[in-house]
């Protein structure tokens, strides 16, 4: 099964940044396909210490010792080590001047929105965040 996650979500609504990477590592590891393709607001998770300093509720998210609360890039790194692949729109990243330089190591690639229109027309399910 493939699934395709749209993620438009990101630092001003921290509450609902958590969810979508959970869900998507819980896919991967019952062996769906799953990507994560950055949008609009969503984008601004990429850029390379904006996902860090983002916590999506308290007291809820606990890293697994219960020592600290896990941020919104350690939901993205718990996916990505799921096999949860990462893309973002272009013209996204385009619009907000970021650099390659500029972002996160897990992003898989970056493509225009046409791409994703034909990797959500080819998915078994497409999720919206």
């Amino acid at each position: 099964m493939k699934v395709v996650i749209l993620m438009t979500s990101g630092p001003r609504t921290p509450w609902r940044c958590a969810s979508p990477f959970y869900i998507a590592a819980l896919m991967s590891a019952n062996e769906a396909e799953v990507e994560v393709f950055f949008n609009m607001d969503g984008t601004k998770l990429l850029k390379k210490g904006v996902a860090e300093r983002l916590l999506p509720a308290e007291p809820n998210c606990l890293s697994p010792n219960g020592k600290k609360l896990k941020t919104v890039y350690d939901f993205m790194k718990d996916a990505k080590q799921a096999g949860v692949k990462f893309y973002s729109c272009k013209q996204a990243i385009d619009s907000m001047g970021y650099k390659p330089e500029d972002l996160i190591p897990e992003l898989d690639g970056v493509f225009p929105a046409s791409e994703f229109a034909l990797r959500a027309m080819e998915a078994d399910k497409v999720l919206t965040f």
